[in-house]
C-alpha cells in the first residue's frame, strides 16, 4: 500500500482529511521517539487485538512510531495467539500485522531510537508485580520526552451521566478534582483521572496530555480537532498585553495567518493592538482595539492543533470578562459562526459579513454595525474565510 493509499485509508476512518494532514504534519514535526506512548491494558487486548494492532499498523505505515506498553501476561497471550509473526517477521501476512522490537528499560531511550530506526514499533513490557504502573509510566515519559500518553480500555472515554456524550476535555486543577470524586464513573475512570493528574502536573511541556479513548478510535483521536476520548491537560495560560514591544510579532501574525489561511496585508502588519489576549505557546490570540463604542475584536485566531485543548474557549472566557461592550464580524462561510451565533447577543447579515455584538446598548447597534461594515479587508483573498 502506497503512502496515497494509506492517507487515504485514515481518513476514510477519521473523516478529517484537511485537519488529519495539519495533525499528521505536527507529529512529524516532533522527535519520532515522543509522539506518544499507548498503553492498552490486558483486557483491551484480550478483547480487541485486531482492531487495536489494525490501528498501530497504519500509524507505522505513515512512519508514526508509539511506544507501545503492555503487561507481560498481554504479551505471552499474544505469542500463543499470534503465532505466524512472533512479533518479529516484517514480510508475514499474518499475525500482529506490524514489525516490532521488544525494549528495555535499562537503555529505553537508545533501544527506542534504534528501533523506529529499523522500522520497528517500539513494545515495552510492564511487570505489574514488579513496578508500580504511574511511576513506571511517568519515567518512561519522561525519558522520552513523550508529547501525549494514550490510554486505551475497552470502556473508551468519560461520559455525561444525563446526556451520554463524551467529556471530550478535562484541565487540570478543580475541574479534575471534581471529576474524581464523580460517583457515577467506574474504577477505571477513576485510575484513568488519577493517572493523568500525576503524568500531567509532572509535566513540564504545557502542550502534554493524557487521553483515554475506546480501542475503536484511536485514529480519530490522534487526527481529528473534535477527537474521541477524553483528553487530560494543563490550563491553558492565556496572558495579557497592551504593547506589541512585549511579544513576538512575526509569531503572532504566523498564527493569525495559519489560522485563517490567508496571508494579512501590510496595513495590517502594521497595526497595533490595544490589547491582545495570547497563549504562552503562541496556540491562540485575541486582537482587540478599542474604540469610542467598545471593543472591536478584530482578530480571534487559533491554532488548528490547538482547537480540541479548550485554548479558543479559554481565551474567548478571559476577554470578554474584561472587554465588553464588544463586536466583530466574520465572513458567511467561516465555521466559526455557528459557535458566535451561540454566544453573541445579537447578530445582524449581510452578503458580505456577519456582525455581532456583546453588552451593546440597543442604540448603538446601527452605528457599530456601520464601523464594522468600514472596516477594511485585512486579508488577500484565499480559499478560506
Amino acid at each position: 500500500m502506497n503512502s496515497k493509499d494509506i492517507l487515504t485509508r485514515v481518513f476514510e476512518i477519521t473523516q478529517d482529511p484537511r485537519d488529519g494532514l495539519l495533525f499528521l504534519n505536527e507529529f512529524k514535526s516532533i522527535s519520532p521517539e515522543s509522539f506518544a506512548l499507548l498503553f492498552a491494558d490486558a483486557e483491551t487486548i484480550l478483547d480487541s487485538s485486531g482492531v487495536l494492532f489494525s490501528d498501530i499498523k497504519l500509524l507505522h505505515q505513515l512512519d508514526l512510531f508509539p511506544v507501545v506498553v503492555i503487561e507481560e501476561d498481554s504479551y505471552n497471550y499474544i505469542k500463543v495467539f499470534f503465532p505466524q509473526t512472533g512479533f518479529q517477521n516484517e514480510d508475514s501476512k499474518f499475525g500482529i500485522g506490524f514489525p516490532y522490537s521488544l525494549i528495555s528499560k535499562k537503555n529505553l531511550l537508545g533501544e527506542v531510537k534504534d528501533s523506529i530506526l529499523r522500522k520497528k514499533i517500539p513494545v515495552l513490557l510492564w511487570n505489574k508485580d514488579k513496578d508500580e504502573f504511574v511511576p513506571f509510566l511517568k519515567e518512561t515519559k519522561s525519558i522520552l520526552h513523550s508529547n501525549k500518553v494514550i490510554i486505551v480500555n475497552s470502556e473508551g472515554p468519560l461520559r455525561d451521566k444525563n446526556s451520554g456524550k463524551v467529556i471530550s476535555l478535562i484541565q487540570s486543577g478543580e475541574a479534575l478534582d471534581e471529576h474524581k470524586t464523580n460517583v457515577t464513573y467506574s474504577t477505571k475512570n477513576i485510575n484513568f483521572l488519577s493517572i493523568a493528574e500525576s503524568l500531567v502536573t509532572s509535566s513540564q511541556n504545557p502542550k502534554f496530555s493524557v487521553v483515554l479513548t475506546s480501542p475503536y478510535t484511536i485514529l480519530r483521536e490522534l487526527f481529528t480537532v473534535k477527537g474521541s476520548g477524553t483528553l487530560v491537560k494543563k490550563k491553558n495560560k492565556i496572558r495579557k498585553y497592551e504593547s506589541i514591544s512585549e511579544i513576538d510579532q512575526d509569531k503572532v501574525f504566523a498564527l493569525i495567518e495559519s489560522s485563517f489561511s490567508k496571508s494579512l496585508k501590510p496595513s495590517f502588519l502594521e497595526s497595533k493592538f490595544d490589547v491582545l489576549y495570547l497563549e504562552e505557546s503562541y496556540q491562540g490570540c485575541a486582537w482587540l482595539t478599542k474604540t469610542e463604542f467598545g471593543f472591536l475584536l478584530s482578530k480571534f485566531a487559533v491554532n488548528g492543533i490547538a482547537r480540541g485543548a479548550g485554548v479558543g474557549r479559554d481565551i474567548w472566557d478571559i476577554l470578554i470578562s474584561e472587554n465588553t461592550p464588544l463586536f466583530w464580524r466574520s465572513k458567511p462561510g467561516n465555521n466559526i459562526n455557528k459557535w458566535y451565533m451561540n454566544i453573541a447577543q445579537g447578530i445582524e447579515k449581510d452578503e458580505n459579513w456577519f456582525y455581532y455584538w456583546l453588552g451593546l446598548e440597543s442604540n448603538l447597534i446601527p452605528k457599530v454595525i456601520e464601523q464594522l461594515k468600514n472596516q477594511p479587508e485585512d486579508f488577500y483573498p484565499g480559499k478560506q474565510n
